[in-house]
């Protein structure tokens, strides 16, 4: 049995991180038609916008990158010496910065201009997962894991994801939770 390589260089985990951004981006809107195909699916709308609301959307953003960080360490912790506790604090590190990113420009372009428009909208979920993904990358080189970090990120991560999940059928009645085609919330 041969021992795992060293960690790559930064440039290398740097490339492996922002050339994911294309794929989550694509992979990511592509959920914004499935739980329709599904037909109406409970379980498709865990994972993919059943309505129009902002908190829906965020979804795209969070699966999608969620899988290909898990993924990833799974494929590369085969080869590598990589630390799971930096892995998983970055990963939880993108997740959060690109959801917060998309709610805070969405909230300020739409409030500044009292508009909203569909390629600013796209536009949000590439420059989101971008956003996180470079943050993730900084956690990744800087962080120097702590016993729990693993734990903690876990915890982050799984706290998001239950949120994901329970507000996809008990959603708060706040206006992030709002769809503002029919003003409902929830799933249809």
């Amino acid at each position: 049995m041969s021992a795992k390589k060293p960690v790559p260089a930064d440039k290398t985990v740097f490339r492996w991180m922002l050339c994911a951004v294309p794929l989550m981006f694509f992979l990511g809107s592509a959920t914004h038609f499935l739980y329709e195909w599904s037909g109406s699916n409970p379980i498709a709308g865990i994972f993919c916008p059943v309505n129009e609301s902002v908190w829906e959307h965020l979804k795209m953003a969070f699966w999608v990158p969620l899988f290909w960080w898990i993924i990833k360490y799974l494929r590369l912790s085969k080869k590598y010496d990589i630390s799971a506790a930096r892995w998983f604090s970055a990963c939880a590190a993108a997740l959060y910065a690109s959801i917060i990113f998309i709610i805070l420009v969405y909230y300020a372009y739409t409030g500044a201009f009292g508009t909203e428009l569909l390629i600013i909208d796209i536009l949000l979920l590439l420059f989101g997962i971008a956003a996180g993904q470079l943050t993730a990358f900084h956690i990744y080189k800087h962080a120097k894991p702590r016993e729990g970090s693993l734990r903690c990120s876990v915890i982050a991560i799984a706290l998001l994801a239950a949120a994901f999940s329970v507000f996809t059928f008990a959603p708060p009645h706040i206006p992030l939770f709002a769809d503002p085609n029919s003003g409902t919330y929830g799933r249809p």
